[in-house]
């Protein structure tokens, strides 16, 4: 085996070395954060879901059934803005929590397919990043929306539609910065890919 050889196999190794140790590293991150932070999503969500029932279900009739005004809003509307309060809360602390875990999961993914194309690295791992903050952000806000639509147009019926045009335009911003990130992965991996390729083909 010549120097080059020698060489060629000294940077294959560290690469792969470089790989198990940044994917180690994520797995910790990733166990960690699911740990920590997957039992407080579920209890968020529950929560958001109790808030939600009770308050179609039974504050909201109660407060309709009430001729009598508070301070000069209906008893329904005031309901329906506490409500929207509460949700509003427990939303925020669920986007910080998801930030959490995309973080663990993009390094997972970063890791897998590092592995599979001899290459990982901190960019790789914040286009993952952003494509999964932007879809799970979508997907949270959505699923936000309709636990507030209602009890939005209790406190006034133009309000849902206000919220729904800056909730889509806000969404297809964010689904755009996703694609773009997944693209410039799929942009590395298959120039990483060529590049092996054209190697092998120069060796025979």
């Amino acid at each position: 085996m010549n120097s080059s050889e020698e060489e060629t196999v000294g940077e294959e190794r560290e690469g792969k070395e470089k790989i198990e140790e940044f994917g180690a590293e994520m797995y910790l991150e990733s166990a960690k954060a699911l740990r920590q932070v997957g039992a407080r999503v579920a209890l968020s969500v529950f929560a958001a879901i109790l808030i939600w029932v009770f308050g179609e279900l039974v504050f909201l009739p109660i407060a309709k059934g009430m001729t009598q005004e508070f301070m000069g809003y209906p008893v329904h509307s005031i309901i329906s803005f506490i409500i929207v309060v509460a949700l509003a809360i427990i939303v925020f602390t669920v986007f910080v929590d998801i930030r959490r875990l995309t973080s663990g999961l993009a390094g997972v993914l970063a890791y897998h397919f590092g592995k599979v194309s001899g290459e990982v690295s901190i960019e790789t791992y914040k286009n993952y990043r952003i494509a999964l903050d932007g879809i799970l952000y979508v997907i949270v806000v959505s699923l936000a929306y309709l636990l507030f639509a209602n009890y939005l147009a209790e406190i006034h019926p133009a309000i849902p539609a206000i919220v729904l045009i800056l909730i889509v335009i806000w969404g297809i911003f964010a689904l755009w910065r996703s694609c773009r990130a997944i693209a410039t992965v799929i942009g590395r991996y298959t120039a990483r890919w060529a590049e092996e390729l054209e190697r092998r083909i120069k060796k025979t």
